[in-house]
């Protein structure tokens, strides 16, 4: 009994470790996501290309059955000649072309690889963008409601009063006008909230999951080191692979061995009519060994100028590959400039959302206390949602900001969650 206990209470524990961080749940689960999945297929396709590739030059063996018949049959060639044969042959030697064929598929694989690699941070950054938006949508949607029950118990109090003929009925009209138009904010937020969850449930593959706005990034060391991120990785294998492609188009020689072992079997032989006897020995097998070695002499220069060909788009992958490095870098450092105005904003937020917050206050109090009319009680309380709807786009923000540089700088996003 004891056991089970501690069995359950292990398991339970592990429950709150997985579910405690939603966001980690749908990055973790982020990885069944089909598009990677279709990626990883790509991937293991390259590598079975690979050992076809290498199984293509060994020794080959093949078995068949042959057949020939004759129309005019003479003592040289039967009208019938049929029989087994075993032929085996080999590659020994295609002019280097076989290494630069290895070479290419390792650096396919590679790239493809890192290829993967880059479409999942890129939807992992994608997830944490969605995550905090809706998180800043439902955030303002809940402030929003709080000011609708604000509203609310004011249009109760003041319905007293206008009855009573102590307020006007402009007062009374203007908080029921302020009402109504934030029921069609709230309506055009859920709508946004809703397609920011269906984003999210499109790219986790989780349907119901749960929104905490507790759920934060690991801040940032100071002196975290660059790296290069997945997507130009698999850019410069791409371009390695287009290096090796020239080894496909050489002058050198190819060398191949072959063969053959036939099994014969005749029939009708036409024999001229002689005073004597004839017989002939047809032979029961028949073996042929070959060296083939071929080499071109001259084809109008097709073979230099496909070489050319795939240099010069070897050389403009390179370019490509150092473009993207240096435009790398200087995301980074746009990405940090924004990551240290993000926290900035914060400070200023704060400080707004609690001078709004002592304006409210001291704004409700004289309102209903009929010091200050109602233009001055709605502007007092337009102006707070507005600092609270500031204050969470600057939180949500700033995590948006540590996750965009961690991508620019080439991180993995999962290991700060």
């Amino acid at each position: 009994m004891a056991k089970k206990i501690a069995i359950l209470i292990v398991f339970c524990l592990c429950g709150v470790g997985l579910f405690a961080n939603p966001l980690k749940t749908l990055i973790v689960n982020a990885n069944n996501n089909p598009l990677l999945v279709s990626k990883d297929y790509q991937t293991k396709a390259l590598k079975e290309e690979k050992k076809a590739l290498y199984a293509g030059y060994l020794p080959k063996l093949e078995g068949g059955y042959a057949y020939q018949s004759t129309n005019n049959p003479d003592i040289f060639y039967p009208k019938r000649v049929n029989g087994p044969f075993i032929e085996a042959s080999w590659l020994l030697f295609d002019g280097l072309k076989r290494e630069g064929k290895f070479a290419i598929q390792n650096h396919k694989i590679k790239a493809s690889e890192y290829y993967t690699l880059g479409v999942k941070q890129q939807i992992f950054l994608q997830i944490i963008q969605q995550y905090f938006q809706a998180l800043s949508l439902k955030s303002k949607q809940n402030a929003l409601l709080n000011q609708q029950n604000e509203l609310k118990e004011s249009i109760t109090k003041y319905e007293s009063l206008y009855q009573a003929g102590l307020a006007l009925e402009d007062t009374l009209e203007a908080i029921k006008s302020q009402f109504a138009q934030n029921f069609y904010q709230l309506e055009s937020l859920q709508l946004a909230l809703q397609v920011s969850k269906e984003q999210l449930s499109l790219l986790s593959g989780i349907e119901d999951f749960a929104l905490d706005d507790s759920v934060n990034i690991k801040e940032i060391p100071t002196q975290i080191p660059p790296k290069q991120r997945a997507d130009l990785q698999a850019q410069f294998y791409y371009a390695k692979s287009l290096e090796s492609a020239s080894t496909q188009h050489t002058y050198l020689p190819t060398i191949a061995l072959n063969n053959r072992y036939t099994n014969y079997q005749y029939h009708e032989r036409n024999l001229p009519t002689l005073p004597f006897p004839i017989s002939i020995n047809d032979p029961k097998n028949q073996n042929i060994f070959g060296i083939s070695i071929s080499l071109v002499l001259f084809d109008s220069f097709a073979t230099h100028r496909a070489r050319e060909s795939v240099h010069l788009q070897a050389l403009g992958a390179n370019l490509e590959y150092a473009y993207q490095k240096d435009s790398q870098k200087r995301e980074r450092i746009l990405a940090l400039s924004a990551l240290n105005a993000a926290k900035e904003k914060i400070q200023w937020a704060t400080s707004m959302l609690n001078s709004a917050s002592i304006t409210y206050t001291y704004a409700k109090e004289k309102f209903n206390s009929q010091l200050i009319d109602y233009t001055q009680y709605l502007k007092a309380l337009s102006s707070l949602f507005s600092a609270q709807s500031f204050y969470d786009d600057s939180r949500f923000g700033y995590e948006v900001k540590k996750a965009e540089f961690l991508y620019s700088n080439g991180e993995n996003l999962e290991e700060f969650l």
